[in-house]
C-alpha cells in the first residue's frame, strides 16, 4: 500500500509527515485504513493479499473471516476483467438467497461499485457483492465480488449497514500506530470544518481551492469550473446558507480518502437532510476534494438515529445561545450582547445605543424566561418566551420573540420583537 504522505503545520509548529510512503505491512497495531472512525461505527476491511476479511468497531477488531475475491489480480478497471474493486464502497441493499441462483448462497449485499471516483477515472462494470457460497470457500474464484461461507455471511450481517459501513477493499492492509491516525483525524476534520465554513459564508474563493483539478460531478458530469460556477449562482440565490453535520467517519484506501456523515443544509427556507460523502486526494498543498456524493436520509433509514441526536443538539445549541444571550444581559455586557446579532440586524448600532442608554440607570437587571417556545424554517430559527425583566426601579412583562440563523460563528440574531402583556388576562 502507498501512502501519499503530505505535510501540513498543525499550530503553526508541528508538521505532519504521515503522507501515503512506503511502510512495512503488520509493523503496528491499527489499520491506516481506519483513520477516523470511533466506537459504535463498523468497517469491513477485505485484504485481497491474504484472503481474509476484518471486522471493526472503530478501530477494535472484531473478527477477522476468510474470504475469496477475484479470480484475477489487481484493481477492477473494466466490465469482465474478473477483478475485485480497490477503494470504498457501502452496500445499498440485500438480494436474498432464494431469489438469487444457488451459486450465490444464502444472500448477496450490492455495493455501490462503480462510486464518483471510479466513475471519474473511466472504471466501469457492475454487480460487484458480498454474498454467500453453494460450494466450499476457495481463494481467487469469484468474477469480482467478495464471496463467504454462509455461516460466516450470517455472522458478518449484525455489522453491516446500508450507507454507512464502510467497506474497505486493499491488496493489502498496512497498520500504523494510534498517534499518526490521530494526526491524519486531526488534518482531515480540520479540512472539512474549513470546506462546510466557506459554503456556509458563500466564500467562492476559499470554497473553490478545497477543490482539486481533477474534480468531476458524475451525477451531472461537470468538471470543476462547471461546478462551481453553478455554486455561485445558488450562493446568489441564498440569502443565507447553514449547514449542520454529525457523525463525521474518515477512512482511507491508497489512492484516496473519503469523509462521510450526516449532513442537514438550509437555504433560506429550503432544507435538506441526507448523508454526504466526500472524496478527497492528498497532494503537496494537502486535500483537496476529487468527487462528492449525497444519499438522501429517506433511502439511509441507518441514519435516522443520528438524524434525531443531530435535531437534540441543534436544540441545545439554540436554548445554549439563548442562555448567553440572556447573560450578557444580566451583566450589562452590550459589546458581549451586540456581537450575538449580526452586522444586517436593522439599525443595530442604535438599537444597543439605546439599550445601553437604558440599562445605565440600573444597578442591576433581571431578565427571566419561561415558556421557552422553538420553530424552524430552513435557516431560520424562531424562539418564543414569556420575558420579564426586573430592576430596582422598573419591570415589565412580556413576549420576545428572537429569530436566528446559524453562521460559521454559530447562531445570530436576524430580527427581535417585544410584545408587553397583561399577566392578568
Amino acid at each position: 500500500m502507498n501512502l501519499r504522505i503530505f505535510r501540513n503545520t498543525i499550530a503553526g509548529v508541528i508538521f505532519l509527515s504521515f503522507l501515503w510512503a512506503e511502510v512495512v505491512s503488520g509493523s503496528e497495531e491499527v489499520p491506516v485504513s481506519l483513520i477516523g472512525i470511533r466506537d459504535g461505527t463498523y468497517a469491513v476491511c477485505v485484504d485481497k493479499s491474504l484472503q481474509r476479511l476484518y471486522v471493526y468497531n472503530g478501530r477494535k477488531q472484531v473478527t477477522a473471516i476468510p474470504c475469496s475475491t477475484g479470480m484475477n489480480p489487481g484493481d477492477k478497471k473494466i466490465q469482465g476483467d474478473r477483478r475485485t474493486p480497490e477503494g470504498i464502497y457501502f452496500f445499498e441493499r440485500i438480494i436474498e438467497g432464494h431469489r438469487l441462483p444457488d451459486m450465490y448462497g444464502w444472500r448477496a449485499y450490492t455495493l455501490n461499485y462503480p462510486n464518483s471516483v471510479d466513475r471519474a477515472l473511466g472504471k466501469n462494470g457492475n454487480g460487484i457483492w458480498i454474498h454467500g457460497r453453494a460450494i466450499p470457500l476457495e481463494p481467487r474464484d469469484t468474477k469480482g465480488c467478495v464471496s463467504l461461507n454462509n455461516s460466516d455471511l450470517q455472522a458478518l450481517d449484525p455489522y453491516l449497514y446500508p450507507y454507512h459501513t464502510p467497506i474497505i477493499t486493499l491488496e493489502s492492509m498496512v497498520t500504523v500506530d494510534e498517534q499518526s491516525l490521530d494526526a491524519m483525524e486531526a488534518l482531515y476534520r480540520g479540512f472539512v470544518g474549513k470546506w462546510i465554513n466557506a459554503w456556509q459564508d458563500k466564500d467562492i474563493g476559499t470554497y473553490r481551492a478545497c477543490y482539486s483539478s481533477k474534480f468531476h460531478d458524475s451525477l451531472k458530469n461537470q468538471q470543476l469550473d462547471e461546478y462551481i460556477a453553478q455554486k455561485e449562482t445558488t450562493f446568489s440565490r441564498y440569502k443565507f446558507i447553514s449547514i449542520f453535520t454529525h457523525g463525521l467517519s474518515i477512512v482511507g484506501t491508497n489512492n484516496y480518502v473519503l469523509c462521510f456523515f450526516l449532513m442537514d443544509y438550509s437555504g433560506d427556507h429550503f432544507q435538506s437532510s441526507g448523508v454526504k460523502y466526500v472524496y478527497l486526494e492528498n497532494g503537496s498543498e494537502g486535500p483537496k476534494i476529487i468527487a462528492e456524493e449525497f444519499t438522501p436520509l429517506q433511502k439511509a433509514p441507518t441514519w435516522a438515529a443520528a438524524s434525531e441526536e443531530m435535531k437534540e443538539q441543534q436544540n441545545a445549541a439554540v436554548l445554549e445561545f439563548l442562555d448567553v444571550w440572556r447573560g450578557y444581559w444580566e451583566q450589562k455586557d452590550l459589546d458581549s450582547m451586540k456581537d450575538l446579532y449580526l452586522e444586517s440586524f436593522p439599525d443595530r448600532e442604535n438599537y444597543f445605543a439605546t439599550k445601553q442608554k437604558n440599562l445605565d440607570s440600573y444597578r442591576s437587571v433581571s431578565v427571566d424566561l419561561d415558556e421557552v417556545q422553538i420553530r424552524r424554517s430552513g435557516v431560520y430559527w424562531t424562539i418564543t418566551a414569556k420575558q420579564r425583566f426586573t430592576s430596582e426601579s422598573y419591570g415589565d412583562f412580556g413576549e420576545k420573540t428572537l429569530m436566528l440563523v446559524s453562521t460559521s460563528q454559530g447562531f445570530r440574531v436576524v430580527q427581535e420583537r417585544w410584545e408587553k402583556l397583561d399577566e392578568n388576562s
